[in-house]
């Protein structure tokens, strides 16, 4: 069999679970290399090659302003039977990672996607549906439940329904992408160079159907992310988590985040002219407004407590969404939002080449000029390895 695809065992969890670096009183170091990061502008699916980003890991290994890269991986692209997981992939970019020895050594992040987005809502998947779900979760509704679509099983449509999304607030779907970060974990968390994982945006996952309930969901997640912080004791776990349903729940979210070393991330970073607006509130997502504790999100102020690694997508950067906020945003605006409000310790921005609006080159230059501010260890971690 190839490099990387394998059926985990207890042995090999159990060795994940053991790899750690220094460790304080209250628990084991996480590694912590705060920077500005480059992150794809697509998605790996199964068929997808290594030497797809030999181009962006070029530019990774070859800007010193970047502290390292962000890789998206489907949930299909990583299990391609029940517990028969193929990591060749990720383990071809970690050995194209650093090739010229840049010092110090670049970093990967890597998020795993149990959600799709699709162009229209309630789009029939059709094959896209096995591009980001294992077709074992999809073709077995006695175990993981009905789906939209006849003759599937374990999805349903989610985030107004322009996506596609695993049945997560489901225990037995949930359990099933438990134990794929659980094998990601026996496999990476040792490995110094694996910075994070990173997992779905909350608003792709409220669906419109299928016995999804915000409070089950909550649970849900909440239990996945126990398990994910427990299978990489000594690695930044984040969670995409802008909107969950309504603002209570997910406040709660960050806030059981902040209580489990968890960071708060999210899709979507608008610019800080946006931001200073009152009318949409401050920070526009419910996650940012509760890690800032803005009023009537019931959060006290968390900056510094809890871990913020941030994704910057398309969207903000070529305007083609929140015209309304005041897009296409500048780097340097959405850096000052990231850096003055959030106190981001990590900036995730996407990759863009041959567009009208904000070419990597644009944002090059800002990264270059503007280095990360708030790097020192969140408060609600044990301790960070810097190594």
């Amino acid at each position: 069999m190839r490099a990387g695809r394998f059926i985990v065992s207890l042995g090999l969890l159990a060795a994940g679970l053991l790899a750690a670096g220094p460790a304080s009183a209250a628990g084991p170091a996480i590694k912590w290399h705060p920077g500005h990061y480059l992150t794809s502008d697509w998605w790996h699916a199964a068929s997808t090659p290594a030497s797809m980003a030999s181009s962006e890991l070029h530019v990774v290994n070859t800007s010193p302003g970047l502290r390292g890269w962000k890789g998206n991986y489907y949930w299909a692209a990583l299990e391609t039977g029940k517990g028969v997981y193929d990591f060749s992939t990720i383990d071809a970019e970690l050995a194209q990672l650093n090739q010229g020895n840049p010092a110090p050594r670049k970093k990967l992040v890597i998020e795993v996607s149990s959600s799709g987005f699709q162009r229209s809502s309630h789009q029939d998947p059709g094959g896209f549906l096995n591009t980001v779900l294992p077709a074992y979760l999809t073709t077995d509704a006695a175990t993981y439940g009905a789906a939209p679509k006849a003759g599937t099983s374990g999805w349903w449509y989610g985030g107004s329904g322009f996506s596609i999304t695993a049945a997560v607030w489901r225990p037995a779907v949930n359990d099933r992408l438990i134990a794929l970060l659980q094998a990601l974990g026996a496999r990476y968390n040792g490995n110094p160079d694996v910075e994070g994982i990173e997992l779905t945006e909350t608003a792709s996952q409220v669906a419109d159907g299928g016995g999804y309930n915000d409070n089950t969901q909550l649970s849900q997640l909440e239990r996945m992310l126990a398990a994910t912080t427990a299978a990489f004791p000594n690695t930044n776990v984040t969670i995409q988590n802008n909107f969950l349903g309504n603002q209570a729940n997910t406040s709660a979210l960050v806030q059981f985040e902040n209580t489990h070393r968890v960071a708060e991330g999210g899709p979507d970073l608008l610019g800080k002219t946006a931001a200073d607006k009152t009318s949409p509130p401050k920070e526009l997502t419910w996650g940012q407004q509760c890690v800032t504790g803005y009023p009537g999100t019931g959060c006290a102020n968390l900056t510094g407590s809890i871990a913020v690694i941030h994704n910057i997508d398309e969207p903000e950067l070529l305007g083609t969404q929140f015209q309304g906020a005041g897009a296409p945003f500048t780097p340097l605006d959405i850096y000052n939002n990231g850096e003055d409000y959030l106190h981001a310790s990590h900036l995730e921005w996407t990759y863009l080449i041959g567009r009208p609006t904000n070419n990597w080159p644009t944002v090059a230059a800002m990264i270059n000029a503007h280095l990360i501010r708030y790097t020192a260890c969140p408060t609600s971690y044990p301790a960070c390895d810097t190594r």
